[in-house]
């Protein structure tokens, strides 16, 4: 087997969709990730110039739902240099006429959008420091 130089921990996330087509679109040209590889029924989605840290879609149906409180993924968390990266995504945003909400805390700057399949965006500037208690934004809600 080879060595794996990477880092250990999180190297991606697996969000089931009700039609990969139409997700795909919104990861791509919403959010800006490069389609890495396909088969039609799952695909793997990149940030440019990444080689690793993937999304993977999975095509599960027009029925799957995923509510409040049930088992599955709800929200995904990126991760904003700074503000002003923010700010442009809010820009840009603006000009695919997304809708999207912006949050702003003392500790915290951001915004979160909706993909097709309800499933919570969010792209955070955060200084807060980890080793102190939960930051106000992971008890956002809509």
């Amino acid at each position: 087997m080879a060595d794996n130089k990477a880092e250990p921990g999180i190297f991606g996330v697996y969000v089931q969709v009700s039609d990969l087509d139409r997700s795909l679109s919104f990861y791509r040209d919403v959010l800006a990730l490069d389609v890495y590889w396909s088969d039609g029924a799952i695909a793997i989605m990149r940030s440019p110039g990444v080689p690793t840290d993937a999304l993977v879609l999975r095509q599960v149906g027009k029925g799957a739902r995923r509510d409040l409180g049930e088992p599955g993924v709800t929200r995904i968390l990126w991760r904003a240099r700074s503000s002003a990266e923010v700010d442009r995504a809010e820009e840009y945003l603006k000009t695919l006429d997304v809708s999207y909400q912006r949050h702003a805390e003392e500790h915290v700057d951001g915004l979160s959008l909706r993909d097709p399949d309800d499933v919570e965006f969010v792209l955070i500037c955060s200084d807060h420091e980890p080793h102190s208690e939960p930051p106000s934004w992971l008890y956002w809600y809509r």
